[in-house]
């Protein structure tokens, strides 16, 4: 007799209607892939925080900036994220938990649809500090071994001159990424930018430190050289004039990164989230060094990471 209710039980259960999923459920952080995107440009995220019962949040998508949403709610069980990325353009993100999973679509100003799958990010708390190893070469200042195009499809406008990486035709051209992926790292990489231009560094393929050189008034604080693209402004402004040799050291532990930019220390944070432009939005996967290549003429010497463990 027990056997039989336990078995009516677990048939009732079965066919009890899901929990519908309330605003609590859909806080906090999530990463977020675009399933049917025509290229790489696939990776976003959102961060949702909940404050005196009204959501409110922001959204990195494909590239660009990490931006506030305009509005966040949950409608009937599902969330629905508003942002302009242009004023009165508004892209509408519409999603459902399906278990673990974050399953959903985008709708853009002219009605183009994507669809995206995500799960929460992960917490990436460092409990110990890393053991440091063999320090590893990149480049080897003679050839792209080691490196391949972030798309297979686009231009190859890199090449090897004067024993320096080089972008030399960026109209188009594809990043470059590392074969080898790293997850806390220490990075040392000098890089030389021709005026008007920018590029990045990007760690894990999903943070980009900002390599630039046009006009500082041109540019917001946190699109400055040494920043963490759109999420942590430089302390400091340490940047040499465009067309000389400047260096880089990092150091990303967990979601703790610090960046020193020619000696001095600019960016000691928190890594809120993904920056645009990630080549894999899930952060509890380890990632390439990616090299952004299409923003400009730029030139890159003595690649060096030391992975931790």
């Amino acid at each position: 007799m027990l056997t039989v209710s336990l078995i009516l039980a677990g048939a009732l259960a079965a066919q009890a209607p899901a929990k519908t999923p309330t605003a609590d459920d859909y806080a906090g952080r999530w990463n977020v892939k675009i399933t049917d995107a025509e290229d790489t440009f696939a990776g976003g995220g959102f961060q949702i925080t909940k404050k005196g019962g009204v959501l409110s949040g922001g959204v990195v998508w494909r590239w660009g900036s990490y931006l506030p949403a305009k509005s966040v709610e949950v409608k009937d069980g599902a969330l629905v994220i508003v942002r302009e990325e242009k004023p009165g353009k508004k892209d509408t993100f519409e999603a459902r938990l399906e278990g673990e999973a974050l399953k959903g679509k985008v709708t853009y100003p002219d009605g183009k649809i994507h669809h995206f799958e995500g799960r929460r990010a992960p917490l990436l708390l460092s409990k110990k500090a890393p053991v440091w190893g063999a320090p590893v070469t990149l480049f080897d200042g003679k050839t792209l071994a080691g490196w391949k195009l972030r798309d297979p499809k686009k231009k190859n406008g890199w090449a090897v001159v004067n024993g320096d990486l080089a972008v030399v035709e960026s109209k188009d051209n594809a990043d470059l990424v590392s074969e080898q992926a790293f997850q806390d790292m220490k990075l040392h990489i000098e890089f030389n930018v021709d005026p008007k231009s920018n590029s990045g560094v990007y760690l894990r393929g999903r943070y980009e430190i900002q390599i630039e050189a046009q006009d500082p008034a041109s540019v917001t604080a946190e699109q400055k050289c040494g920043a963490l693209y759109s999420r942590i402004a430089p302390k400091i402004n340490a940047t040499k004039p465009a067309g000389e040799w400047q260096a880089y050291d990092i150091e990303i532990v967990g979601r703790q990164i610090g960046v020193t930019l020619n000696g001095k220390k600019i960016v000691q944070g928190i890594l809120d989230g993904i920056t645009g432009g990630a080549i894999n939005p899930f952060e509890d996967e380890p990632g390439p060094l990616m090299l952004q290549g299409d923003h400009g003429k730029v030139r890159f010497r003595n690649i060096v990471v030391t992975p931790g463990s």
